[in-house]
């Protein structure tokens, strides 16, 4: 037995100790005050990590429909046809369709190239062979052309074209002989044929507005416009001040050259001429005698 002192101290002693040995909890089982921190739970509920938008599926591109093997021996045709001229009023006749052709040259007119362009209808019912063309200037032949093979035409409309080599403009007459395939005989078709120089027909046009004349001019006789100056009698002192050329006339009070703007933009003859950049040249005293320059 224990004494009743003992106990005493030994009840003191386990009341000094702690709630963990009066109820008698292991000390690994109790927590130091100053041991690790628990964790702090998060506030309020925890939200689940956000899912990236997800693309619909892109839709398949149409496929054109396949286009079934072409079968042998076959060849797409026009469901129209060729083209044909009209014939009304011109029914069972080859009829030459007039049309204007244009010749094209250098800046001097000189040196020109063109074709004479012929197209002739078929309005006959049968198909036509086109083998010879005659060209007539003046009334006079000029040119013959034979074709071989010879060029075939369908009837009720069907077209011929052809083109022929032609340097100068004028008017001329053509004639185009035919016959059907395969047949004797000769037929003919015959019209007008227009042969143009557009830009030599412009430039003597604007040679008529600047109120010109019109001709050959210069050693090489090119053929060219004259045209009137409007500055024509102006007093110059260079040959920059005209829109022709300044003509000398006279030396003025200080030496310089004095003349006058031509009337024309071309001149000719052994003339007295003021040249460009004149007036920036020191006069002379005495002034020289004035030399002449020719002009053709």
């Amino acid at each position: 037995m224990v004494p009743r002192t003992a106990a005493r101290v030994l009840l003191v002693l386990c009341l000094s100790l702690g709630p963990q040995f009066r109820v008698g909890l292991p000390l690994a089982a109790a927590q130091s005050p100053s041991g690790p921190a628990s964790a702090t739970p998060a506030k309020g509920p925890v939200k689940p990590p956000a899912k990236p938008p997800v693309k619909p599926p892109a839709k398949p591109l149409a496929k054109a429909p396949l286009k079934g093997p072409a079968k042998p021996g076959t060849v797409a045709v026009n469901p129209a046809g060729p083209a044909k001229a009209s014939c009304q009023g011109t029914e069972g006749q080859v009829v030459l369709v007039p049309v204007d052709s244009d010749i094209t040259c250098n800046a001097e007119f000189e040196e020109c190239e063109g074709k004479v362009n012929l197209v002739a209808t078929n309005c006959t019912g049968e198909f036509q062979s086109f083998y010879k063309i005659e060209l007539f200037e003046g009334g006079r032949r000029q040119q013959v052309v034979e074709f071989d093979p010879a060029g075939i035409t369908s009837p009720g409309g069907g077209q011929w074209k052809e083109s022929v080599p032609w340097v100068t403009p004028g008017e001329l007459e053509a004639v185009v002989y035919n016959h059907p395939p395969g047949q004797s005989g000769e037929f003919t078709a015959r019209g007008p044929v227009k042969i143009l120089n557009r830009a030599l027909t412009t430039a003597k046009d604007d040679c008529t507005k600047c109120q010109g004349t019109w001709g050959r001019w210069g050693v090489n006789k090119f053929q060219g416009c004259n045209c009137k100056m409007p500055d024509a009698g102006k007093t110059c002192y260079d040959g920059d001040e005209c829109q022709g050329y300044c003509l000398f006339r006279r030396y003025d009070s200080e030496a310089r050259e004095e003349g006058e703007c031509s009337e024309t933009q071309r001149v000719q003859g052994c003339i007295g001429l003021i040249f460009k950049g004149q007036s920036k040249i020191e006069p002379r005293r005495p002034p020289p005698r004035k030399q002449a320059t020719c002009m053709d």
